[in-house]
């Protein structure tokens, strides 16, 4: 027995306990708190928030296969010296968001067909799509950022970061959910997720600087976010397949965009 061992283990992993407890409340709470705080039709809005949420899965899917494979990628490269390391994660993080909002195009513009996945009683409720998977994408971000506090044995961060998400969680319901039913969920959501983000950015920005090309991924982003608002103008409500057809040169533009850049940055 090593005593000094277990305290070591303890005191790295023990935050990480608080912060996996917290991190499933941040993602439960709302549907907790919903019934509750609901002024009308709680379980009918209920159950119109839950099988919307359903849609967003695909991002949710998308970063559970990320994080499987992140974490032994960030410790295998901490062994490597030098810059390289550091590029390799500035590289995860811009390929995370590539993909990412790929993912999130792919979802909005072709969402006519993917709402099928779920009974049409609920079709009310796809307004939240967008917010929730945004709000999954800017967690997918936070877990990007996650490799300083776990590479430092800072560890105590990501507790004070996750319960700081869940106190905005709390806060935003609270707030919101009176006022605007299953969207406030929605945006709470959002609010949380974004402000674990940049808070783990600027914290990690003291401890651990990686220099992610910032300018570059905010390119990504706001590209996404305006072929996204491309695609919703120029939808046909009654007739969804040329909305789709409309919509597919949008994905194929921003496909086109990140090779072109990433392209030219490579030469």
């Amino acid at each position: 027995f090593n005593g000094r061992l277990l305290r070591e283990m303890l005191a790295y992993s023990f935050p990480l306990l608080v912060l996996g407890i917290a991190g499933i409340m941040n993602q439960t709470l709302d549907k907790i708190l919903y019934p509750v705080l609901a002024t009308s039709d709680a379980m009918a809005g209920l159950g119109i928030y839950g099988a919307n949420y359903k849609i967003a899965i695909v991002m949710v899917m998308f970063i559970q296969a990320f994080r499987f494979a992140y974490e032994p990628f960030i410790f295998a490269q901490n062994r490597e010296s030098g810059d390289s390391k550091l590029q390799a994660y500035r590289d995860a993080m811009k390929y995370f968001i590539i993909f990412a909002l790929f993912i999130f195009l792919g979802v909005m513009f072709y969402l006519d067909i993917i709402k099928y996945f779920i009974d049409k009683n609920y079709f009310s409720g796809l307004k939240v799509v967008p917010v929730l998977m945004m709000a999954e994408l800017f967690f997918g971000i936070f877990f990007n950022l996650s490799l300083w506090y776990k590479l430092t044995d800072k560890t105590i961060w990501g507790m004070w970061l996750s319960l700081l998400g869940l106190a905005v969680t709390v806060v935003l319901n609270v707030w919101l959910v009176p006022l605007y039913g299953y969207m406030g969920c929605a945006w709470a959501a959002l609010g949380c997720y974004g402000v674990m983000m940049v808070a783990s950015y600027v914290a990690g920005r003291v401890h651990y600087p990686i220099g992610y090309n910032v300018p570059r991924l905010a390119l990504y982003f706001f590209a996404g976010l305006a072929l996204w608002i491309v695609g919703e103008l120029i939808a046909i409500e009654a007739h969804p397949w040329i909305t789709m057809a409309l919509r597919t040169p949008l994905l194929a533009l921003y496909v086109y965009m990140v090779l072109r850049i990433e392209r030219v940055s490579l030469r």
